[in-house]
């Protein structure tokens, strides 16, 4: 994560190097999601081994080893979602929703955006759901609103 105190945003304007980020942004999903695939895989052979164990011991041992892989599992995904490759809103952002309405897969999300890291959500938002955020914080230190306000503070940002 970045220790930025202020709003960092990366933007591409030439195409060339718009299409190398995407590129490289899609090998590195395609890395994340086989890697955590692999695991989910490995965990469900642990999970059929330790059902079918008369041991045990060699059943609670079958289990941790499950229980281990699907964390590193379920933790590569965390790991991607809050990354620079797509935007923390997931599902809820907008850039994905107009994507959607052009055709584009649901269950997939873009990774060909400019985004911006945002340090009082502490995480990477594309451009448009970077501006919705900073426009909702704007409105919320202005009407001082003390849920903000105390959650400014724990920050270090007041």
């Amino acid at each position: 994560m970045m220790k930025a105190k202020n709003i960092v945003k990366l933007e591409l304007k030439n195409p060339a190097l718009r299409r190398i980020r995407k590129n490289f942004r899609d090998v590195i999903k395609f890395a994340v999601k086989q890697e955590a695939n692999r695991l989910f895989d490995k965990s469900c052979e642990f999970r059929k081994k330790s059902r079918e164990s008369a041991d045990s011991v060699e059943k609670e041992d079958l289990k941790t080893k499950e229980i281990n892989l699907r964390n590193r599992s379920n933790e590569l995904d965390r790991l991607l979602s809050r990354s620079i490759i797509q935007c923390g809103l997931g599902g809820g952002c907008l850039s994905l929703s107009e994507a959607i309405e052009h055709g584009f897969d649901p269950k997939d999300r873009p990774t060909d955006l400019d985004m911006a890291w945002m340090p009082a959500n502490n995480g990477w938002y594309c451009i448009k759901c970077s501006e919705i955020l900073v426009a909702g914080d704007k409105l919320l230190r202005k009407e001082k609103h003390p849920d903000y306000m105390r959650q400014l503070k724990h920050l270090g940002l007041l």
